[in-house]
C-alpha cells in the first residue's frame, strides 16, 4: 500500500487520526493519519487526505506524533488461570525468593482461611529459588495439618501437595504412574508431594478445584483482559479452553465485557462435545471465534517433562522426558481433526516432541489425500523452544506454523544453556531468525501466566535475545524489530487464519490498534521494552487510556 488514501466506499467516517506516524504493515512506508468508520479502518493517508474525509459529526483526534499500529494479537495465553492467580499466594521468586518465605506467605493465609479450605499458590519455579529444588511434602507441612495446600508450578506443568492432600486422596507407594505423568517419589519409593503434567497432576487437584467457577471465574476473566488492554492486546488465542471456561466466555459476551477479541482452542473432548451439539454461534461473532484443537504432547524442559531426542544436559544416560500423549494417540487425535477441518496447536517442547507432532501432521494429510485446511489455515506447533533446522524445514515443507515462546530466552536462557540442555541447543531456543529465513509463518508468544502479558517485552527479546543473566544468547537468531512487530500483528494475524480482518492498518479490516509514545522500529533495540502503551482500541472503541486524553 502506498501514501495515498486508500478509502472504503460510502464510507460515513465516525473518527480520524491525523498527526501521527502509522504503521500500517511490515513491508508499508508509514502514513501519517487513517480513518475508521463502523468499528473498521476506512482509510490511510497522509493528514490532508484524511482530513478531507471528515464530516460535520467526525471526531478528529491529533496523534502529536505518537505511533499507532496494528493491535497486538496474543497467540497463546490462559486468561482464566491468569486472571485467578491473583487470588491465590504468589509463589514467584521475585516475591517469594526461596522456600522459607513462601512457607511464611503460605502461613499467613492458613491463618485466616477456614479449616479444610484449599490454600492455593501459583508460580513457584524450583529452578529460580535459592534452595534450587523442588518443595516436599515436609516443607508443605510446616503450614500446619487444617488445610490441603496446592502450589502450581509457574511452568504449568507440574504441582506441589502437603499430607493433607495425599491423605484425603489415597496416594501413597502402592499409586500406579499415570501414563503420561510422573509422581515423584524417594528412595523408598513414597510419594514426595510433587507430580508433574496433567495425568499425575489430576490424581491430587481436579480441574474444577483448581479453577473456580461462576462468577469468581467471571471476574478473573474480566481482570485478565483488562491487563492485556493495559498492554496493547486487542485479540488473544486462549490455549485449551474447558466446557466451564466456554461458558464463562458466553457470558461476558452476553454482558458486553468480552472486550478484547477472544480465539479459543479447546480440549480435545470439549471441542468433540462443542461440535456435537451444533452451537455454533461463537464461530460467527466478532469477539468470539473457536479456533480449534489444543494438544498437549509433551511436558516443560525446566521440569525435564519435555520430549528430547538427546538426554538432559544435566541428568545423562537416557533421560530425554517423556511424551505426555502416547504417539499413536497423537496421531489419532490430529488425524480426526483434520479430518474435521479443525485447526491442531501441538504444544511441543522437546524436539523428539516436534518430530512426533510433524509424523503425525504428515500421517493426516494423507489420510486426507493432501487435503489441507479450508481458508488458508495451518496446523501449528507451540513453544517449539528446542527446533531444529531440519524440522524448520519439514515444517515448511508440511505447511505448518509456530507460535514461538521467546520469553524462555529472557527466563530461563541462562538455565537452558548451563544446566538443561547444554551450551549447543541451549543457545538456539527460540530460533526465530531460522524460521523467519525459511518463511515459516509464525507468531510470538508469553503464554501468561507462565511469563506475564506485555507484547513489547516479548519482541524486545526476539530482537535483543538478552537473558536474565545479562548474556545474549545465540545473537545469530535475533530478529530486526519489523519482523518482530510482525509476530505480534500480521504474521499473528496468519495463523488465525485472519489476515483479511485484522493484523495491519488498512481498508476493511478491523479498527484494532494500539497508541504507543515511540516507533519500535525506529528506537534503538535495547529501548523496545520500554515503550509506554497509550491507547488500546478495538473496532474504533478504546478499551484502555493510560490518561484522560485518549478517552
Amino acid at each position: 500500500m502506498d501514501r495515498s488514501a486508500t478509502t472504503r466506499a460510502d464510507a460515513v467516517i465516525d473518527r480520524i487520526h491525523v498527526g501521527g506516524v502509522v504503521l500500517q504493515a511490515p513491508g508499508s512506508p508509514p502514513a501519517t493519519a487513517f480513518a475508521v468508520a463502523g468499528g473498521r479502518f476506512a482509510a490511510v493517508g497522509s493528514d490532508a487526505e484524511i482530513r478531507a474525509l471528515a464530516g460535520p459529526d467526525t471526531e478528529i483526534v491529533d496523534l502529536r506524533g505518537r505511533t499507532a499500529a496494528p493491535g497486538f494479537i496474543e497467540t497463546h495465553v490462559h486468561p482464566h488461570m491468569s486472571g485467578m492467580n491473583s487470588a491465590t499466594v504468589d509463589a514467584g521468586s521475585d516475591a517469594c525468593p526461596d522456600i522459607d518465605s513462601l512457607i511464611v506467605a503460605l502461613t499467613a493465609r492458613a491463618a485466616v482461611t477456614p479449616p479444610g479450605q484449599q490454600i492455593a499458590a501459583t508460580g513457584f519455579d524450583d529452578s529460580l529459588v535459592a534452595e534450587d529444588r523442588g518443595l516436599t511434602t515436609a516443607d508443605l507441612d510446616r503450614v500446619g495439618a487444617e488445610h490441603p495446600i496446592v502450589v502450581r508450578h509457574l511452568s504449568g506443568h507440574g504441582l506441589y501437595v502437603n499430607s493433607f492432600v495425599l491423605r484425603s486422596r489415597g496416594i501413597d507407594r502402592t499409586t500406579p504412574e499415570p501414563e503420561g505423568g510422573v509422581v515423584v517419589r524417594d528412595s523408598a519409593g513414597d510419594p514426595t508431594g510433587e507430580f508433574r503434567e496433567i495425568p499425575a497432576m489430576r490424581l491430587v487437584a481436579a480441574p474444577d478445584e483448581v479453577m473456580p467457577s461462576g462468577d469468581d471465574m467471571d471476574e478473573g476473566l474480566r481482570r485478565a483482559l483488562q491487563q492485556m488492554a493495559s498492554v496493547g492486546v486487542t485479540s488473544f488465542h486462549d490455549m485449551f479452553v474447558t466446557p466451564a471456561m466456554v461458558d464463562s466466555y458466553r457470558r461476558l459476551l452476553d454482558s458486553g465485557d468480552l472486550i478484547l477479541r477472544g480465539r479459543l482452542y479447546m480440549g480435545f473432548g470439549t471441542l468433540e462435545g462443542f461440535s456435537v451439539e451444533g452451537d455454533d454461534r461463537d464461530e460467527q461473532h466478532d469477539h468470539l471465534a473457536v479456533g480449534g484443537v489444543k494438544l498437549i504432547s509433551d511436558g516443560s524442559i525446566q521440569l525435564h517433562t519435555g520430549a528430547l531426542t538427546e538426554p538432559y544436559h544435566d541428568l545423562g544416560e537416557c533421560h530425554c522426558g517423556e511424551m505426555a500423549i502416547p504417539p499413536a494417540d497423537l496421531d489419532d487425535m490430529v488425524r480426526r481433526c483434520h479430518e474435521a477441518g479443525r485447526q491442531v496447536a501441538i504444544h511441543t517442547n522437546g524436539d523428539r516432541a516436534i518430530d512426533l507432532a510433524l509424523d503425525a501432521i504428515e500421517k493426516a494429510f494423507a489420510a486426507a489425500g493432501g487435503v489441507q485446511l479450508p481458508g488458508g489455515l495451518q496446523h501449528r506447533l507451540e513453544h517449539v523452544q528446542t527446533l531444529r533446522d531440519d524440522q524448520i524445514r519439514r515444517m515448511r515443507e508440511l505447511g505448518v506454523s509456530a507460535s514461538v515462546f521467546v520469553n524462555h530466552v529472557y527466563y530461563w536462557g541462562d538455565r537452558h544453556r548451563d544446566r538443561f540442555l547444554g551450551p549447543e541447543r541451549g543457545s538456539r531456543i527460540s530460533p526465530l531468525a531460522s524460521i523467519t529465513a525459511a518463511q515459516v509463518p509464525f507468531a510470538l508468544h508469553c503464554d501468561s501466566p507462565v511469563t506475564p502479558v506485555n507484547p513489547l517485552f516479548t519482541i524486545h527479546t526476539a530482537v535483543n535475545r538478552v537473558t536474565r543473566g545479562g548474556a545474549v544468547l545465540g545473537p545469530e537468531e535475533r530478529l530486526d524489530a519489523e519482523t518482530a512487530l510482525a509476530g505480534y500483528t500480521s504474521s499473528a494475524a496468519r495463523l488465525g487464519g485472519e489476515s483479511e480482518a485484522k493484523g495491519a492498518i488498512a481498508p476493511g479490516l478491523f479498527a484494532d490498534f494500539v497508541v504507543l509514545d515511540a516507533d519500535p522500529t525506529a528506537v534503538d533495540p535495547s529501548e523496545i521494552k520500554d515503550i509506554a502503551v497509550l491507547a488500546t482500541v478495538v473496532a474504533g472503541q478504546v478499551v484502555y487510556a493510560a490518561d484522560s486524553e485518549f478517552h
